[in-house]
């Protein structure tokens, strides 16, 4: 992943100064402890936009962002503000800035406004944020004393013993690391440490220029001197564009590393999410599967109406084998044969309905781990948090889990976009909510429906017109791979898909959403 360095920190600076400078704070929101969303406008040209910093020890960096943006991000903001939220307002609501700087050759950027206390005295503060890494922080203070009024992350002693942080000590900037400035150095001292072309080397001994654009600038580039030329003029701004490119492929910088951070952190918060919903079922999966191992049988209860029935047979003959076809034969003689046979029937009747207590129990077991498989899917197949949402929904109706994600929504009606493909409309059912809702709300008898062979898969519906036959093969094998896609099978060789009817569909009554039995099927490898 690419790291948010000072060189970024610079040309993020340079792209927005103007727009920043002289805006008003309009409203500020902390979402998280890592987040802050400064809501400015600049009069100038009567704009309106979202400043975004997120200090978070993965992703620290500062863009404007959009409400898209944002939804990637899964940002929510509380209800109860935290106390360096209200800080913030106290001091900045309303505020101009007045100035906007970077701290030479740190990832530090502080904004100036200039606050009047309830008697009208004026105090210049300062909001700094510092992009470093697990030492990332968001610091308000007094420019003239320095003292800090508070922080979003406070560090006492006992955390840190280079730098402490916390209201009413004063602020100190972090002890700058002795590096070169390489405009100021000659291309012999560069060569001395660039030699080797050892990138950490060199991102140890330079300012500005990390590990990640080092690499893609010497992958470009093969002679030393070039090199060197190239940097001069990146850390002069002269080469803007090598950095929009750096993180994405827009037409500015700041977009670019919204594009960047947000589809990094949209990815992450999917994994944690999905990670969540597996560990919430995972426990009773795997009781399930214990369960399963061992598949009831009736051997013993038939032992026992075996021995019951061969004492009866014989109660006038004196001579009772200990051994009848390999089953031994325990006699209690202190009762009579006929009580010893009628204590193994009670034996057998004891174990029957023990067998018929586990059989229950093994075919519920079953119908469960069939039911989970397909929730391991749907799981997998999520790619949007309205999905988490649609499977949360599922499964808390289920009582399988009791959590509410933060950003559901409660919606008893919901759309699913069809795929167009031969100009037919195809239906694609990713969790047991959609599948249910494709199979009872959009199809007809005579569509037809997609669905792996004795395997968990998505459902798939395709629409037929009317009176519509000798379809294409191409479409059949269209909606085949579609299923295999999102199943499974999706990585195995060839794969049995089955095709039949909507109205050969029939949803037993006690069974989970989504599930169907199916008759006249027709088998399509793909």
């Amino acid at each position: 992943m690419n790291s948010f360095d000072s060189l970024t920190l610079k040309y993020f600076f340079e792209e927005n100064k103007d727009f920043i400078n002289g805006a008003i704070v309009q409203k500020i929101q902390l979402p998280s402890r890592y987040e802050i969303i400064l809501n400015i406008r600049n009069i100038k040209c009567a704009k309106n936009k979202k400043l975004y910093i997120n200090i978070n020890p993965k992703y620290p960096h500062i863009c404007f962002v959009n409400d898209i943006s944002l939804k990637k991000r899964d940002v929510e903001v509380p209800k109860v503000p935290p106390m360096f939220c209200m800080q913030l307002r106290k001091y900045l609501s309303g505020s101009k800035i007045k100035d906007f700087r970077l701290v030479k050759y740190e990832r530090i950027l502080e904004l100036y406004f200039d606050y009047f206390d309830e008697i009208g005295s004026l105090t210049r503060l300062c909001l700094a944020f510092e992009f470093m890494g697990k030492y990332s922080n968001v610091i308000l203070y007094n420019v003239k004393t320095k003292k800090i009024i508070g922080s979003m992350h406070n560090v006492s002693s006992q955390k840190s013993s280079v730098r402490e942080i916390y209201g009413g000590i004063n602020y100190i900037y972090p002890p700058l690391k002795e590096k070169l400035d390489i405009l100021k150095c000659s291309y012999s001292t560069f060569y001395q440490i660039a030699k080797d072309r050892n990138l950490k080397l060199i991102s140890d001994n330079f300012y500005y220029f990390s590990q990640p654009v080092l690499n893609k600038i010497f992958d470009e580039m093969e002679s030393l001197e070039e090199i060197f030329n190239f940097l001069q003029a990146l850390q002069s701004g002269e080469n803007k564009e090598f950095i929009i490119n750096f993180w994405d492929k827009t037409s500015n910088l700041t977009d670019a590393i919204d594009n960047y951070f947000s589809e990094i952190m949209f990815l992450e918060i999917l994994k944690s999410k999905k990670s969540q919903l597996i560990g919430y079922i995972k426990k009773d999966y795997q009781k399930i599967k214990k369960i399963l191992k061992n598949v009831p049988d009736d051997k013993k209860a038939e032992k026992y109406k075996k021995i019951g029935e061969y004492i009866m047979s014989n109660l006038y003959n004196e001579n009772i084998k200990n051994n009848v076809d390999g089953i031994e034969i325990e006699l209690d003689k202190n009762i009579s044969l006929s009580d010893n046979a009628q204590k193994y029937f009670k034996l057998y009747k004891k174990a029957k309905n023990e067998f018929q207590h586990s059989e229950i129990r093994y075919n519920e077991a079953k119908l469960k781990f069939e039911y989970y498989e397909t929730i391991m899917l749907n799981i997998e197949l999520i790619n949007s948090f309205e999905e988490i949402n649609e499977v949360l929904d599922e499964y808390s109706d289920m009582g399988i889990v009791c959590i509410k994600d933060k950003n559901k929504k409660q919606q008893n009606k919901f759309e699913i976009n069809p795929i167009v493909f031969m100009n037919h409309e195809i239906y694609l059912g990713k969790n047991n909510k959609q599948n249910d809702y494709i199979i009872s709300k959009i199809a007809s008898g005579e569509d037809l429906w997609f669905h792996g062979l004795n395997f968990p898969s998505a459902h798939v519906i395709l629409k037929l017109k009317n009176n519509e036959n000798n379809l294409p093969g191409e479409l059949l094998e269209y909606c085949a791979r579609l299923v295999k896609e999102n199943s499974k099978a999706k990585f195995s060789g060839k794969t049995s898909i089955i095709m039949t009817k909507r109205k050969n569909l029939k949803k037993p009554p006690n069974t989970y959403l989504g599930y169907v039995t199916y008759k006249n099927e027709t088998e399509i490898v793909v």
